[in-house]
């Protein structure tokens, strides 16, 4: 596996800054690029992780590396993957997957947690009651849900 980019340390970094007593996180919309799970796994020994995507080869991939993985389509999700959820992240997801996200963290009681693409920041509108992360080299956008 190739190294990895500093932007998806500085988030797990970031994550188990905010969320250090988790007991479960997901990613969503993981593809190929495990590298936050990856150093979440280690930051955060005792919280379940769980990677979600689509796409069934990312999937097999990700198992491979020893993450928990699933298959799953947010937009008709199987909602017990995300029960007991303290933390649904999405890195730079399709801008028209970000309010499905919102809508599974709602309903599980999650916080929702976006790392968007810098042009969709401006096209999604996070404006209240999303809040801004203050972090000097990423920008985030949580809802707050639990």
């Amino acid at each position: 596996m190739t190294k990895p980019p500093k932007y998806f340390l500085e988030i797990a970094e970031l994550i188990a800054n905010l969320y250090p007593d988790a007991e479960k996180i997901v990613e969503i919309g993981v593809g190929s690029a495990p590298w936050t799970l990856l150093k979440l796994k280690e930051l955060l020994p005792r919280t379940t992780l769980l990677a979600v995507d689509v796409d069934q080869s990312s999937i097999m991939r990700l198992r491979e590396l020893g993450l928990n993985a699933e298959v799953d389509d947010i937009l008709d999700p199987r909602i017990e993957l995300y029960q007991k959820s303290d933390l649904i992240y999405s890195i730079r997801p399709p801008i028209e997957l970000i309010d499905p996200i919102v809508r599974i963290a709602e309903r599980v009681g999650a916080d929702a947690l976006i790392f968007p693409l810098s042009e969709d920041s401006y096209l999604h509108e996070f404006k209240s009651p999303w809040s801004r992360i203050g972090h000097p080299s990423l920008l985030a956008f949580i809802l707050k849900h639990g």
